[in-house]
């Protein structure tokens, strides 16, 4: 933000929300209404439970949007998680495989058994199924994110937290995201279709997850990844910033939350 002149000033009175760094001494002009914070860790939603304006009023962009857990979607913003490598997305996931090659695998995961949901998905899939490999540690001789461009739908269940970074790697790897949480708010469903370039499938039905990927006809599958790919530039970061990137959607979404929050 610091080299995004055109989104950043220092006259007070003409910004529309103020970024508020933990180093700074709370001001109550508002109650914080126009005032914002950011934290991505798992623990991010308890950060500001000590301060009944900055949990109750302020605008709080986090990584771990759980509506169980406090996250508010009126006026909280749901991040996406992105896992950077030495502050890089990967170069495997930048230039995935055309449109027209066929992908191998069904579907795929690859994680720790952590959290209520991935112990369900390991308990039926793990090593179960050639066409859905499923690993709990992937072996060292495999590549994860090969499994990624080569397989229709990358799993995408919650760990300890709702929010995973295999969702937008899978949106980089265009393959099509299966979401399986439960009170997770997905990032920018203010303005995305996310029921145009993902599945979203019930825990219960983890047992049937392969006759469930399996009943989807081609042709909507075909849709779905041509929305992957449509939104694949929302989740993209750029340096500079491009217009509709990540950077963009995130500040659109923090001015639709400071519409929706009126000043005292």
């Amino acid at each position: 933000m610091e080299q995004v002149g055109k989104f950043r000033t220092k006259d007070p009175t003409a910004a529309h929300v103020y970024f508020l760094p933990f180093s700074v001494t709370w001001m109550v002009k508002t109650h914080g209404a126009d005032h914002f914070m950011v934290s991505c860790h798992d623990w991010a939603p308890y950060a500001s439970e000590g301060n009944p304006f900055l949990y109750n009023t302020s605008i709080r962009l986090l990584c771990n949007a759980n509506s169980s857990e406090g996250f508010n979607p009126v006026k909280d913003v749901p991040l996406p998680e992105i896992y950077l490598y030495g502050g890089e997305v990967s170069s495997k996931l930048l230039s995935p495989p055309p449109g027209n090659v066929p992908r191998r695998y069904l579907a795929f995961f690859a994680g720790g058994m952590h959290g209520p949901i991935r112990p369900i998905l390991l308990h039926h899939w793990k090593n179960q199924d050639s066409d859905m490999p499923v690993f709990e540690y992937l072996p060292k001789d495999l590549h994860y994110y090969s499994f990624m461009l080569n397989s229709k739908f990358c799993l995408c269940p919650s760990g300890y937290e709702v929010a995973s970074p295999r969702i937008v790697e899978s949106i980089y790897a265009e393959c099509v995201p299966v979401i399986l949480s439960k009170n997770y708010v997905l990032p920018f469903s203010d303005v995305l279709r996310w029921e145009a370039f993902s599945v979203q499938v019930d825990v219960s039905d983890i047992p049937r997850l392969k006759e469930v990927l399996t009943a989807i006809p081609e042709s909507k599958y075909r849709k779905l990844k041509q929305g992957v790919k449509a939104v694949r530039r929302h989740f993209t970061l750029n340096q500079p910033t491009k217009r509709f990137d990540v950077f963009h959607m995130i500040l659109h979404s923090i001015w639709l939350r400071r519409l929706n929050i009126p000043l005292r």
